[in-house]
């Protein structure tokens, strides 16, 4: 085979070939939408306290209706898959108002669908004074994950906050919903069996 054949059958092969990789980048199929439909922010970001990553879910709407402001977070710890413990998620209920109206807010009670969920873990509260002199509180609970399998699972969540009660939006519970699913233990393992 002659040099000038050579040359134009490797430059024809090299264009075969990068065509179909720049083709190939060009028309890489778009990612499905997530299934769950919801206003809330989920992000992954390094938590240098813990010395490892974090989830957390942060929703810009308040719960439900006539509760003045009662904001909801959680967040979940990522586990090494080869020193695998139970996955526990936390809930966090956060206020800003005039007057502390959450302190005695300990005994957290919540209702999945009519039930009410027994949970043996006391809430934490915290309070601050911010700006203008507003309380900002936070109502904080670590839920096992059957705990919040028992509450993603259910249609009509509401939660008892010290004296105030509280229903969880269909928008709320689908951004808990997703958390949830970025856990994803096998199934069968830390008791939440399909």
């Amino acid at each position: 085979m002659q040099l000038s054949s050579r040359l134009f059958l490797s430059t024809l092969l090299l264009f075969v070939l990068s065509s179909q990789g720049l083709s190939q980048k060009r028309f890489c199929p778009v990612p499905p939408p997530s299934p769950f439909k919801h206003s809330g922010r989920i992000v992954t970001s390094f938590d240098r306290s813990i010395k490892g990553m974090r989830t957390t879910l942060e929703h810009p709407r308040a719960l439900g209706k006539g509760t003045e402001g009662l904001y909801f977070a959680a967040s979940f710890i990522h586990n090494d898959p080869r020193r695998p413990t139970t996955p526990t998620v936390e809930l966090v209920f956060v206020s800003s108002s005039p007057v502390t109206r959450y302190r005695d807010s300990h005994n957290l009670v919540f209702f999945c669908d009519g039930q009410q969920l027994t949970i043996n873990q006391k809430a934490s509260y915290k309070s601050q004074t911010g700006e203008g002199g507003t309380a900002l509180e936070a109502t904080r609970i670590s839920l096992s994950y059957a705990d919040v399998l028992a509450i993603t699972r259910s249609r009509k969540v509401s939660a008892r906050v010290g004296a105030t009660d509280v229903e969880f939006t269909n928008n709320h519970l689908e951004a808990l919903r997703e958390l949830v699913s970025l856990i994803a233990p096998p199934a069968g393992r830390w008791g939440a069996e399909e």
